[in-house]
């Protein structure tokens, strides 16, 4: 299902964005720009300069307000009825800051040594996120990145423990997905990445242009997390996500570290170090780098530091979105894709021991696409402090699971166009990215 949208402003060549509900993302031709008459009704309303700057920003507040779903439509909650569902407002009134604006941003990342941030561009590069300031690329892959269609630069890590190592997420010439490591040096502004210093850690060959996933972080224990997508196409045709002698459609957990002439290691802990059994349709053993199958596309993993829960939230096919949590980080899950769309069945029969999400919605209401956030752990905005936040591309809706309501749905009552990532600013402060550019964060009103 392709919506199109064009768009126009002053300073905006007129644009065409197919919103890609098989995937995760808007896809754009050409240069995003933010117009002088921001990017929206109901969004947020920024300014830019040229040297990426937001000055003079304004905000669009609107009032949290309980939102009834009709009958028969709307989110489904797992265990609840499917219609008529009220969606309430959450606790207290928020708005959005515009803090900046990059070109195509779908992550932000902390480096643990000094709390600088970094913006992932779709486009190939990383930048320096300071204050209001983007600043020049500190890595520039664009010569070695695919950025057709849902391709890209789509995710960064910093190893926990050497903010020398990052690792980033991007698909090749040849459209496969590369996890790579690269060695920075220097301090503060001499700060650099040598592009030549690329280490392939894992290249996972596909075969369609969709469905590339993208985060890798960290979790707990140290282990880098992967998520990938089945590897595009409708439905799943080679049911890569069921199929545990692939690597797409999962959650890979890793030891980025080289081992003699392996470029990783197996965690002895996930699933399936240590055994030889066949499962699903696979006539092969199951890989050792899967921790949890059955993933669609997985749009936006995180990890609670404080209860070491994974967050998996997963873009559907046609109907539904769903959000899966991973219990403390122990892993061996199937979510059910392709055989389940969220809690419905798609093609053939449910799988064993297939895990239904933890909270799934339908597409309607203009929402097409489920963007993963995180559970909020700062300071600032006290009444969330536990909830997990997440939002949708196409409606744009900023919203939060309650954990004290058995993960039941709120709406923070704020929108943002073309909405495709939220992020954790140095003190644990939620950003919110538009594919438009701005990056803005999460405040009380």
């Amino acid at each position: 299902m392709r919506t199109t949208v064009k768009r126009s402003g002053p300073r905006q060549r007129r644009q065409s964005f197919r919103i890609a509900t098989y995937g995760f993302l808007i896809v754009g031709t050409g240069a995003v720009g933010i117009g002088a008459g921001g990017i929206g009704a109901g969004g947020l309303s920024a300014r830019a300069s040229s040297n990426n700057t937001a000055t003079g920003a304004s905000t669009t507040t609107v009032e949290a307000v309980p939102e009834t779903v009709p009958a028969g439509k709307g989110r489904t909650v797992v265990g609840l009825p499917t219609s008529g569902t009220t969606i309430p407002a959450a606790p207290g009134k928020y708005k959005l800051v515009p803090i900046a604006s990059a070109q195509q941003p779908l992550a932000v990342a902390v480096r643990p040594s000094d709390k600088a941030m970094f913006v992932v561009e779709k486009t190939g590069k990383v930048r320096s996120l300071n204050g209001k300031t983007i600043g020049p690329a500190v890595l520039d892959l664009t010569a070695t990145v695919s950025t057709t269609n849902e391709q890209g630069l789509l995710g960064l890590a910093f190893h926990p423990s050497d903010p020398t190592r990052l690792f980033v997420d991007y698909t090749d010439k040849q459209g496969a997905i590369v996890v790579a490591e690269f060695t920075a040096s220097g301090e503060g502004e001499a700060w650099t990445i040598a592009p030549a210093s690329q280490r392939i850690v894992l290249r996972i060959p596909k075969p369609f242009k969709e469905h590339n996933a993208g985060t890798i972080v960290f979790d707990s224990s140290g282990a880098l997390l992967i998520g990938t997508g089945d590897g595009g196409g409708s439905g799943d045709p080679k049911n890569h996500a069921q199929r545990t002698d692939s690597l797409l459609g999962k959650l890979l957990r890793i030891l980025p570290d080289a081992v003699g002439s392996k470029p990783y290691s197996i965690p002895a802990d996930n699933p399936f170090a240590n055994t030889k059994q066949q499962l699903g349709s696979s006539t092969k053993p199951p890989r050792p780098e899967i921790f949890a199958s059955g993933l669609r596309n997985p749009w936006r993993i995180s990890v609670d530091r404080q209860t070491k829960d994974v967050w998996v939230p997963d873009v559907g096919q046609a109907n539904m979105e769903e959000i899966n949590r991973i219990a403390g980080g122990v892993g061996g899950q199937n979510f059910g894709w392709r055989n389940r769309e969220g809690t419905s069945a798609y093609i053939g029969a449910r799988p064993a021991k297939a895990v239904d999400p933890l909270y799934a919605y339908l597409h309607v209401d203009k929402r097409c696409a489920v963007v993963g956030g995180f559970v909020y752990r700062g300071t600032a905005l006290p009444a969330l402090s536990g909830w997990y936040l997440f939002g949708d591309v196409c409606s744009g809706e900023v919203m939060a699971l309650n954990p004290n309501k058995k993960w039941r749905p709120t709406s923070l009552g704020i929108k943002l166009t073309y909405l495709t990532a939220f992020a954790e600013d140095p003190n644990g402060e939620p950003l919110v990215m538009s594919f438009e550019g701005p990056i803005a964060r999460l405040s009380p009103a």
